[in-house]
């Protein structure tokens, strides 16, 4: 591919994919249907955009670059590709609901994301994954290997359980720095995020569960009963009688947990923290 008419701007992190036949590769991998529509984060030059056109019923081009976005619109026009309608807007900050509207249907998420802010837009795709069919990105490997993480591997993490509870990840296709314009300094993974319709067990308490989460993980090195007494927000008899139930061993590091090991011990602070409350003499 030639190189872009508009340079690539460092402050958002734009890597353009230089070779068409891996852009090509990349969406022959996708399950999509002539009925299916998606959402392209970041469409940068439009390297995987009309291919999913070729693919798709509908495709929604969103890209913060206003360069760019128009570029593409004008490739749109030139081509009389009309299922491309194509988006200047932030990714983190458009409304995503207005999306679903657009679509009336559940949609694809697919998208090269720029790596200063992949995480946010992971949880971005998460929190709205009741109208989302599946979602298809790049991530810096690390960020995807992250995803990958099994409990006691040093990949396994936040991202990991917040993340892998609520969808499975799987890896698709692993690609060098040479595959972009510019070059980046570390390579990429193209990920699966198949979301689960219903996650067990059931999480009580949202802003409790990540909270269990984040502070196991805060000091990786530390003992889950120290890990969760640190900032006081519950006693360590508490902590104690929670892991006692889950049969938690005080001694073990978090990142030994698994997921739904998480769940249950914040499902059982929350149970054990609203007795209190209910009957504060007990």
């Amino acid at each position: 591919m030639a190189k872009p008419y508009f340079p690539p701007l460092k402050s958002l992190s734009q890597n353009f994919l230089r070779d068409e036949t891996i852009a090509k590769n990349l969406v022959a991998r996708l399950p999509l249907t002539s009925e299916d529509r998606v959402v392209e984060l970041g469409a940068g030059r439009g390297a995987i955009t009309f291919l999913l056109a070729e693919k798709a019923a509908q495709v929604l081009a969103v890209e913060i670059d206003a360069g760019h976005s128009a570029e593409v619109k004008k490739k749109a026009e030139e081509s009389r590709t009309s299922n491309i309608e194509v988006v200047h807007a932030d990714i983190l900050k458009a409304d995503w609901q207005e999306w679903a509207r657009k679509m009336m249907e559940p949609f694809y998420i697919v998208g090269n994301l720029p790596y200063h802010i992949s995480t946010p837009i992971l949880f971005k795709i998460i929190e709205n994954s009741s109208f989302l069919k599946g979602a298809y990105v790049m991530l810096q490997k690390e960020v995807a290997d992250r995803l990958l993480g099994q409990p006691g591997e040093k990949t396994y993490g936040v991202l990991t359980v917040l993340i892998g509870y609520y969808a499975q990840v799987r890896s698709i296709m692993q690609l060098r720095p040479g595959s972009f314009y510019p070059k980046p300094k570390v390579s990429s993974t193209f990920v699966e995020l198949l979301f689960r319709p219903n996650p067990t067990p059931t999480i009580e308490d949202e802003g409790l569960f990540r909270w269990v989460v984040r502070a196991a993980f805060g000091q990786r090195r530390k003992q889950i009963k120290n890990a969760l007494t640190a900032d006081g927000r519950f006693s360590v008899s508490l902590i104690e009688k929670a892991l006692d139930i889950n049969q938690i061993n005080t001694q073990r590091r978090g990142e030994t947990l698994t997921i739904s090991q998480f769940v249950t011990l914040a499902n059982t602070l929350f149970a054990l923290h609203t007795a209190i409350f209910a009957d504060p003499s007990g």
